[in-house]
């Protein structure tokens, strides 16, 4: 019995179920699909060669769980308090407590099996255009048909679902425990007293200021707080700026700008204004837990989104810097790779080349180039030789003339502190005074981390002195050639080592997809879960009050103005979680960007504007239709109270 009427209740209130099972679906066929994921031992093997996968997997996959409990428990209580009217019926019919039980849980288990069931389907095609794009993009030489799921990941999606059974029905015992007066008054909770709490409202602008700050600090690396006093501590602190922010922002500053709305005629007296401003002093407190929680939701997003756009965008930019050339390699004094070859490269490639003629000269005592690394040695290039090379590898700037005493320190590293060293030669006969520095590194990392470039007469004087110094490496460069996997397969066979931007490239994207992946699936769960969160807080709390808008157009509101009122409410609820997550999410964003990238390599538009522009493409458009497709329905059904009131008048 308890069956068939569960299926009549679902089939009534299609309408309401329908987001939800949909949101369902998502979320069951995204953990299935990570469950493929992880019993594809061949590609995770594969992928494992440059990231921890199985420890990505377990990581998400917690995700998963915790979010998917939190889900099913919100909305388990959103659809007793929705149907609060409707436990009364069934207490006069007869009905008791643990039949009652047992009613919502048929309904809530009727919902995820189905749901869950589809998801093995939705998630094997998910998984399989994720794979595939997968062994395209990274080009592993892997079968793309003929996929087979291990039991594992049926037995996990079948643990998944009967735990979520099993929490429904604690939750639904702990409900119907209470008395039957106190469950059928939960959609009509009383407004709690609206009290003004100044210094905390203060607090809460003050946290979140004090949390952009820090994040902002870190523009400043390195000689910021984060340096001096740790990341870890630093980090702890921040977080917990922003977290206590979030809530007494909510909880108590926006309460403040309702207050402030309210004491102005021309906004309280608007058609929408007298309204709701009166009524979202009490919405915003009773609400404040939940604004909250969405606001730090919408703050996490954000930023892993932002932050993995900038992960993989940033690696390209840095490589230009790690290895500057197309391709380089360094010869030694028998030169393995002839004139004849460079020319057959040039031409075949349509690159140009550079040879460049370097001194590696030993040094009395060692350098420190960093806090914990040293070198023996120097390498000099003549000012006329960097230049050419500065050409070579355009849009990079050139260095003036050199006087024969002066020289100039390339520094690896992103600080520019003024430098004023002296570089004393092994024998000691030559000392080389340097006091300017630049970034604009000529050479791979992996070839020269300490070089200096000098006058052309002072760097025929140096040769001339130690002529079994020199070396030289040859730079090859061209338009659109940075990523040319041809000219690495062609340059393997002369047997020579090099270094090149492609698998330099092709290292990253191999190293970061997985990465990306993961990231991505969380940041979807997110964005699932905070869209149908406020969809249905949106319904329960409008759809309470038809009553209200019944005697709005009673008063002579029409449609459309009704329509713009429930704009202006579900407003104030969608949007104060959004503006504080992407406020908190920018600085957020651009701190982590200073932790992770070097300054030197990215402006600001790869640093901060790329990555936001895709977050908030992505996230906008999905939060702003959800805001509008709530509104939607929520209009469709207040249209039915109104509309006989209307025809009346």
């Amino acid at each position: 019995m308890s069956f068939a009427i569960s299926l009549s209740n679902l089939k009534h209130n299609k309408k309401l179920y329908q987001v939800y099972f949909l949101a369902q679906l998502v979320i069951f066929s995204l953990f299935f699909m990570l469950q493929c994921f992880s019993t594809d031992s061949v590609i995770v093997a594969r992928l494992a060669e440059d990231a921890d996968i199985k420890t990505m997997i377990q990581t998400i996959s917690l995700f998963f769980v915790v979010f998917i409990v939190f889900y099913f428990v919100y909305f388990n209580q959103f659809f007793i308090k929705q149907r609060a009217e409707e436990l009364g019926i069934y207490s006069i019919l007869g009905f008791k407590r643990q039949e009652i039980v047992r009613l919502f849980l048929a309904e809530n288990a009727i919902l995820v099996v189905i749901a869950a069931g589809l998801s093995l389907g939705v998630g094997y095609v998910l998984y399989f255009g994720m794979r595939t794009c997968l062994i395209n993009f990274l080009g592993l030489d892997l079968p793309i048909w003929g996929l087979k799921i291990q039991s594992s990941a049926f037995k996990n999606m079948l643990l998944l679902i009967l735990g979520i059974i099993g929490i429904v029905y604690v939750e639904l015992y702990v409900i119907f425990r209470k008395k039957l007066t106190d469950i059928l008054n939960l959609q009509k909770l009383q407004d709690k007293q609206v009290k003004r709490h100044p210094l905390l409202a203060l607090s809460g602008l003050v946290c979140l200021l004090g949390a952009d700050l820090l994040f902002s600090n870190l523009t400043t690396r390195p000689y910021s707080l984060w340096d001096q006093y740790g990341s870890l501590p630093v980090l702890f602190i921040t977080l917990c700026l922003l977290g206590g922010g979030s809530v007494l922002f909510i909880i108590f500053t926006l309460p403040y700008v309702v207050s402030f709305l309210i004491h102005r005629p021309k906004k309280l007296y608007s058609m929408s204004g007298n309204v709701v401003l009166p009524r979202m002093q009490h919405r915003l407190q009773n609400k404040g837990r939940l604004l909250t929680a969405l606001a730090l939701l919408t703050t996490g997003s954000v930023m892993v989104l932002g932050v993995t756009f900038l992960t993989l965008s940033y690696p390209y930019e840095a490589t230009k810097r790690i290895v500057p050339s197309t391709l380089e390699t360094k010869i030694a004094k028998k030169r393995p790779l002839s004139t004849s070859e460079i020319k057959s490269f040039e031409q075949k490639f349509a690159l140009k080349a550079v040879d460049s003629k370097l001194l590696q000269l030993k040094l009395k005592d060692k350098w420190y180039f960093s806090k914990r690394n040293t070198s023996d040695h120097i390498d000099v290039i003549s000012l006329s030789n960097y230049n050419e090379l500065m050409a070579l590898q355009q849009h990079r700037e050139q260095l003036k003339k050199l006087v024969l005493n002066e020289a100039v320190l390339v520094n690896y590293y992103a600080s520019l502190a003024p430098v004023n060293e002296s570089f004393t030669l092994k024998d000691g006969s030559q000392t080389l005074q340097v006091k300017k520095a630049t970034n604009q590194n000529p050479f791979a990392f992996a070839n020269s981390v300490v070089t200096v470039i000098v006058s052309d007469a002072k760097f025929n004087e140096l040769a001339q002195k130690y002529p079994n110094a020199s070396y030289a490496i040859v730079s090859f460069d061209g338009k659109n050639m940075r990523d040319n996997e041809k000219l690495v397969q062609a340059f393997k066979k002369t047997k020579v080592a090099y270094f090149s931007s492609y698998e330099r490239n092709k290292l990253i994207t191999n190293a970061n997809s997985p990465t990306f992946l993961m990231i991505s699936m969380i940041s979807i769960l997110f964005f699932v879960t905070i869209s149908t969160i406020l969809y249905f807080t949106a319904r329960i709390e409008e759809l309470s009050l038809s009553e209200e808008y019944d005697t709005l157009a009673k008063l002579g509101y029409q449609i459309k103005e009704i329509r713009h009122v429930v704009a202006v409410e579900n407003a104030w609820l969608f949007f104060p979680p959004l503006i504080l997550g992407l406020v908190n999410g920018v600085f957020g964003i651009l701190g982590a960007s200073y932790l992770i990238t070097d300054s030197l390599t990215t402006n600001w538009y790869s640093r901060l504007g790329q990555p936001l522009l895709y977050t908030i493409g992505l996230f906008l458009p999905i939060y702003l239709l959800v805001y509008y497709l709530a509104g939607r329905s929520i209009g469709k059904e207040l249209k039915e109270y109104t509309e006989p009131t209307i025809y009346k008048m």
